[in-house]
């Protein structure tokens, strides 16, 4: 997915105008916001800047299973330690099912 243009988010985020909901979080000085929309099984992540969504991360799916299944990008596979990857796929389940 794409970097953000001036005129808005990066491409694959949801619109706003959609009832989405959303936390933030920060992992190794990685901040990142959560989304789902109803009916979703997949909670996208996203890196921010500034608070604004710059990049996708990755997204954690198959919420019902321990582990959630998690899959990050390449350089944020890299970027954050096993520890930190299992407890993003836990944060995302639980978000999923608030």
């Amino acid at each position: 997915m794409s970097r953000p243009s001036e005129q808005g988010p990066p491409t694959g985020y949801p619109d706003p105008a959609d009832w989405v909901r959303t936390q933030d979080l920060e992992l190794s000085g990685v901040r990142i916001r959560m989304t789902v929309s109803p009916g979703d099984r997949i909670v996208e992540l996203w890196e921010l800047e500034d608070g604004e969504p710059r990049e996708w991360l990755g997204h954690v799916f198959r919420v019902d299973s321990e582990p959630p299944c998690l899959r990050l990008g390449y350089a944020y596979e890299q970027r954050l330690k096993l520890h930190e990857r299992m407890f993003l796929a836990r944060e995302g389940a639980k978000f999923w099912k608030s």
